[in-house]
């Protein structure tokens, strides 16, 4: 009786084992992680901007259709260039392809843009980040 309840455990610790390996990576969470680092990533732009009294630039570069954006690349604090590939996200959707802000860390987009709207979508999952004039930074759909 013991030798089949022990059985019976391993071969239901087993099949959550296999069903674990072949699931694939959480597309929420995979959504959740590109948005936050893309929050930072904005908001490092910004704070540049304001210690260093000058323009900062945050730019999405377009897939070689131009469907969607693949990547998106700005300078660090060493003037170095930082690519973030958005390889894992279906759907890109923008407002603007520059996020640029001002020494006082106002938004500045592409032309006369005031705020952008930003949407990223992986499978049913969608998040909208938002960013207003004043460079403020706002996430929705998480």
């Amino acid at each position: 009786m013991e030798v089949i309840a022990i059985v019976f455990i391993l071969a239901i610790l087993l099949g959550i084992a296999l069903i674990s390996l072949r699931s694939g990576p959480d597309k929420k969470l995979i959504l959740e992680n590109v948005v936050n680092q893309f929050k930072e990533d904005i908001r490092f732009v910004r704070q540049r901007a304001i210690i260093n009294k000058t323009i900062w630039t945050l730019s999405l570069m377009p897939s070689p259709t131009y469907t969607t954006y693949t990547s998106y690349i700005f300078l660090d604090d060493k003037n170095k260039i930082v690519l973030r590939k958005l390889s894992d996200i279906n759907q890109v959707i923008s407002t603007a392809t520059l996020f640029s802000f001002d020494s006082d860390g106002n938004f500045m987009g592409d032309d006369s843009e005031t705020s952008a709207t930003l949407t990223l979508s992986i499978d049913v999952y969608t998040a909208t980040i938002k960013i207003n004039s004043l460079g403020y930074v706002e996430v929705i759909g998480l």
